[in-house]
């Protein structure tokens, strides 16, 4: 049924949806929840309303009471009203006010997207001391990036920190190990191989009397042995400056490196509080360790009977620092293994009396490769930058187009793969999906994004919103209007696989508009319209790729 339809310059999708709620809140006498009104697949229309509980109120026949309702209902800017199913209100809406309406949205401050406040600190990649980042890393760096760039965008003051492993009993192993076997000659020629080199064979040659001699060099760097921290310094700086490189190829940046050996002297302070307020208890050997009421968790040790901490007493002193620099949220990046370690570490915090800051452990599942998809270039781990050369050779390889851009799209693959998939989830790494040009991947969301910005360059025309949209446009604009509510969903839920997912959606939208709809050497309205929704395609694919760290391209 046709309704009339005057449009009022201030009509906007908004206010039509909640004139939609009112019209049938009177029409019907009860109460409409504004997430009664659901959004459709494109061609079931643009609003839609289930008739049937409130039809099961009145005793009514569902479809009955819905084909009732299109004859008493008018709302400004609907164009028709539909039944479906066993009741179902479909609400259509006046295209060209639909356009106009996105395109102010996506064009307009922070592309409709409602902004927040609060100080918030993400904490990710953390890796350890002498060690190379491997390819466990690379989802924790994908995952932790894009949080911090969605975050951001949505009003967050955010601060991202990379916490790393700088402390405790392995860097004593480290220290042992270079002494015994290492050279300085080597370690000035490749830092990070040869740091490596010693922590393999200590892990595979090291007797007892090996491992407890590098448990003194671990007692000597909490005592603050002027050697022992000579060389620990020098093994720190060396990581940092050789990790430094690697998150430069990757496009990651952190507004500070911050590390358990910075709050390694109030650890100490936490365990004379923790034991003064009974929230710790020792044991006869000497260890102190924590209980948790009715046994909600398993006891966890704080301090070893030697004297040395553990990271867990690290953490605590960490929150603690943390909370006093008033963060309104403390996420932490870590993958599902560290699942109780978290959950832990949140108790003892509010036994410490941390409150006021929310504390969440932003948990992932973990990436099997392949079998033998890739070797590992030095002991028994498949390294980052194994990882990234291997990316960047398979795009070569499979693209058969401008190598010029195979580092972005080596580097793009591997991060939509690390973050479409569902955190929760594990991922089963498959190159040749990765790198599918055709399909869900990060080549795929580069290559549409190329596309359109190819047929911009093709027009000599601005883009404008006039006239009636077609249905292959239609439906590329509907899609385009998720863009907001996805981009919020993903920070609400810590998700970035919500805009991932979205953006293929979009494009797989956008290739079949592209080989539906010719956009250029056409009537010129047409042109122009069409114009302006691939500018809006562009704009929501740059922005989107931008929060996913993935780099748009100019071509490809």
């Amino acid at each position: 049924m046709s309704h009339k339809n005057t449009r009022g310059e201030d009509a906007n999708m908004e206010d039509i949806k909640q004139k939609i709620i009112t019209e049938l809140e009177e029409k019907l006498e009860i109460e409409v929840d504004e997430n009664d009104i659901e959004i459709p697949d494109a061609e079931h229309g643009d609003f839609a309303y289930p008739v049937m509980k409130a039809a099961g109120q009145k005793g009514r026949n569902p479809r009955e009471l819905a084909e009732e309702l299109t004859g008493e209902i008018e709302v400004e800017g609907v164009e028709k009203i539909e039944v479906a199913g066993p009741g179902y209100l479909n609400f259509h809406l006046d295209k060209s006010l639909y356009a106009e309406e996105i395109q102010a949205r996506l064009e307009g401050d922070n592309m409709g997207v409602s902004q927040k406040d609060g100080k918030v600190k993400i904490d990710f990649s953390h890796p350890n001391l002498a060690k190379p980042m491997h390819i466990g890393h690379m989802r924790n760096n994908c995952l932790g990036d894009s949080l911090q760039r969605i975050m951001r965008f949505v009003g967050y003051d955010v601060v991202s920190d990379n916490y790393i492993g700088d402390w405790g009993t392995k860097h004593g192993q480290v220290i042992f190990a270079f002494k015994k076997w290492g050279s300085m000659e080597e370690f000035e020629e490749n830092p990070m191989d040869h740091m490596y080199e010693l922590y393999v064979k200590m892990h595979d040659e090291a007797d007892e009397e090996d491992k407890e001699k590098a448990r003194e060099w671990s007692k000597k760097i909490e005592e603050g042995d002027q050697e022992a921290l000579r060389l620990w310094k020098m093994f720190r700086e060396a990581t940092i400056k050789h990790n430094e490189k690697e998150y430069e190829r990757i496009d990651i940046e952190f507004d500070r490196v911050t590390g358990e050996s910075t709050v390694a002297d109030e650890a100490e302070e936490v365990i004379e509080e923790g034991l003064d307020k009974g929230i710790f208890e020792k044991d006869d050997d000497g260890s102190v360790y924590v209980e948790f009421e009715d046994e909600k968790y398993p006891n966890a040790v704080i301090q070893r009977d030697d004297g040395s901490t553990l990271y867990l007493t690290r953490d605590i002193a960490n929150l603690r620092r943390l909370k006093r620099e008033g963060f309104d949220q403390n996420l932490y990046v870590v993958a599902n293994e560290q699942d109780l370690h978290f959950q832990q570490l949140f108790e003892i915090g509010k036994k410490f009396g941390v409150e006021g800051m929310k504390n969440e452990h932003i948990s992932y599942g973990m990436v099997h490769l392949q079998e033998s998809s890739i070797s590992s270039s030095k002991g028994n781990i498949i390294r980052l930058s194994d990882l990234m050369d291997k990316a960047v050779e398979k795009a070569v390889e499979s693209s058969e187009r401008d190598v010029e851009n195979s580092e972005e799209i080596g580097i793009g693959a591997i991060k939509y793969a690390n973050l479409a998939v569902s955190r929760p989830k594990d991922i089963e790494f498959d190159w040749d999906r990765v790198l599918d040009f055709e399909g869900e991947s990060g080549p795929y969301l580069q290559y549409s994004n190329v596309r359109a910005k190819s047929i911009l360059e093709e027009s000599n025309k601005a883009g404008e919103m006039i006239g009636k949209p077609q249905k292959k446009e239609y439906k590329l604009l509907k899609k385009l209007s998720r863009f907001p509510e996805k981009v919020e969903n993903a920070s609400e839920q810590r998700e970035p696989a919500k805009i991932a997912n979205y953006l293929t959606h979009l494009s797989e939208e956008f290739n079949s508009f592209y080989h539906s709809c010719q956009v250029t050497g056409i009537n010129e309205q047409t042109e122009k319209r069409r114009v302006k929704i691939v500018e809006l395609f562009v704009k929501v694919t740059d922005q989107g790729l931008e929060l996913l760290g993935i780099e748009p391209l100019r071509e490809m």
